[in-house]
């Protein structure tokens, strides 16, 4: 596992020498950057002094001329925002210094830090709920500093290691890595004991000794670590993963001037995800859609240097042009044939047979394998999302019961949601009573044949978002965050509206891992008593990782939420 991981180190290495060479012409030795977090406000194992250590140290590495990236009793959201914008400042000559103060625990032979959020009930918690110590040194092993340490003050007794790994502690070994020094207050697998006068002995010391002029690091270490060991008689000693770099001086005796600790805010939940899905593109599209839904977000220094080298290297007209367009064009949409069985009904659109090759393999393995599905007979489906008007007939003519709330935004023609599979199934029964006709759920390979429109691209309209083609956070300049009117967007090749976003929409399948064994001729994939159900599209509140025409997501069959509707399809 660890060779693997540092051959792909190896490579990232490559990679970003070959990028900054088009941006740089030789290191940056003047600049001093640094991550400082101070946890202590943990609910169930608090840690008085860490905050105030922490202000300290960065205090120090501020008066030493170092760029301060500050976090303090930070949630998940806000470390992984501190540490993207840390992560932005870093290039080849930086001389970096990371320093974590608070709890950590260790899982299969990696530490994991926490935030003051992080909820640890199951291993399973572990890589959803903590921060794995990788995201914060890869970025340093590819930036090529010129003196990097990471100090992680967290080897402490906590109950969320006794839920993981019962039989460990402390933290793990850090195997060496050229160019980088790991720091614990205690030796792998050690835990710190209680400090006299309740205060952190290492962070005192390490404060102490940073402070004096013109000390190099490793001495600094040095001193640290004898100061500690002689105080608790050998009973904590700190560790260092490899020796120090003599050349990185905090308090030098002559200092470069200070920049003020940069602002973090908090990054919500939809933020954070659309930044996870497009922060490894090689696309200018995805990273302006982000800069335009969040202009001052943690996340935008990281956006526009990325931006920037992507500009560098690649003429964005060209990237367009080359797209792919669906094969069936949006000029003839309006002339697909379409019904309308009743007053009250949906209105309904011809789709004719096809084959076309449903799933991905570019982003999540529940997506694969990519497989040729034959579609064998044409059918009708909702040229809209079924709409509030819509289902209130269905409840006025008595065959629906749930009686959604629009959160005061008005009904009309915006989609219902909130309603769960159970929902969408008994109006799609209400409807075939009512009309003669078979109405149901689209099967999800036939959501997905709809969708994609002849195309077999990312999305239905090419390879990248493009704004304006869909109701979702990244999609607009403004983010709508809530579900409009359905067809304000233009309709994909098939005459269908809102394929992708405005709400999240009910299919009949079950929900499987991947497409091993899944079915080739259009119908749903089911089984007895399957308790999560597929959604397919994404909604309003995602981002646009969930608007790719693959995209697909599960839900419990029997639960409501308010991103959630669906639209039905006729038989012929």
């Amino acid at each position: 596992m660890l060779s693997l991981r540092l051959v792909g180190i190896v490579l990232l290495t490559s990679l970003w020498a070959i990028v900054t060479a088009f941006g740089q012409n030789g290191p940056d030795i003047s600049r001093r950057v640094a991550l400082v977090i101070g946890n202590g406000a943990y609910p169930q194992s608090p840690l008085g002094s860490m905050p105030a250590d922490a202000r300290a140290f960065a205090d120090v590495l501020r008066d030493g001329g170092f760029e301060i990236v500050y976090a303090e009793n930070a949630k998940r959201t806000e470390i992984e925002a501190a540490v993207s914008a840390f992560a932005a400042k870093l290039g080849w000559g930086v001389t970096a210094v990371v320093y974590f103060g608070g709890h950590a625990i260790q899982y299969q032979d990696r530490n994991f830090l926490l935030a003051i959020d992080s909820k640890i009930t199951s291993e399973a918690d572990v890589r959803t709920e903590a921060i794995d110590i990788d995201l914060i040194l890869d970025p340093l092993i590819v930036s090529r500093p010129a003196g990097c340490v990471v100090i992680l003050d967290a080897a402490r007794r906590n109950s969320w290691q006794q839920v993981v790994s019962p039989r460990v502690r402390g933290l793990s070994n850090q195997p060496p890595i050229k160019g980088l020094t790991v720091i614990h207050p205690v030796a792998p697998g050690e835990v710190v004991g209680e400090a006299p006068r309740n205060a952190n002995l290492f962070a005192v010391e390490l404060i102490k000794s940073a402070k004096v002029p013109g000390l190099s690091f490793k001495e600094v270490f040095r001193r640290v670590r004898s100061s500690v060991a002689q105080a608790t008689r050998d009973q904590q000693i700190p560790w260092e993963s490899s020796p120090s770099p003599e050349d990185l001086v905090i308090s030098s005796t002559r200092k470069p001037a200070a920049t003020p600790a940069a602002p973090i805010r908090s990054a919500d939940p939809v933020e954070l995800g659309f930044w996870d899905t497009i922060k490894g593109s090689d696309s200018a599209a995805d990273f302006k859609a982000y800069l335009d839904s969040y202009p001052d977000g943690p996340f935008a220094a990281a956006a526009r240097a990325r931006l920037q080298q992507i500009e560098a290297k690649t003429d964005i007209k060209t990237e367009t042009k080359t797209e792919t367009k669906p094969a069936v064009s949006e000029r003839s949409a309006a002339s697909q044939s379409s019904i309308r069985d009743c007053p009250q009904c949906p209105e309904m659109v011809s789709i004719p047979a096809g084959v076309f090759q449903m799933g991905s393999s570019e982003m999540f393995d529940f997506e694969a394998p990519v497989h040729q599905v034959s579609v064998g007979k044409a059918f009708y489906i909702g040229r809209r999302e079924v709409s509030y008007d819509e289902w209130d007939a269905c409840i006025a003519e008595g065959g629906c019961k749930q009686r959604p709330d629009d959160r005061g935004l008005g009904r009309a023609r915006r989609p219902a949601t909130d309603l769960d599979w159970d929902d969408a199934k008994g109006y799609a029964a209400w409807l075939s009573q009512k009309t003669g006709h078979t109405y149901r759920l689209p099967t999800e390979s036939e959501w997905e044949y709809v969708a994609r429109a002849g195309s077999t691209t990312t999305y239905p309209w090419g390879r990248t978002i493009e704004k304006d083609r869909a109701n979702c956070i990244g999609c607009t300049n403004d983010p709508l965050k809530k579900a409009i009117d359905t067809g304000s967007f233009p309709p994909n090749g098939f005459g269908i509206y809102d394929m992708m976003g405005n709400a999240a929409e009910w299919v009949e399948d079950c929900w499987n891992e991947n497409y091993r064994g899944a079915p080739t001729d259009g119908s749903a994939w089911t089984k007895p008593q399957c308790r999560e159900r597929v959604l397919r599209g994404g909604s309003f509140n995602n981002d646009p990782r969930y608007l790719r025409s693959a995209a697909r997501f599960k839900y419990d069959h029997d639960v409501r939420f308010y991103t959630n509707g669906f639209r039905v399809v006729r038989e012929n």
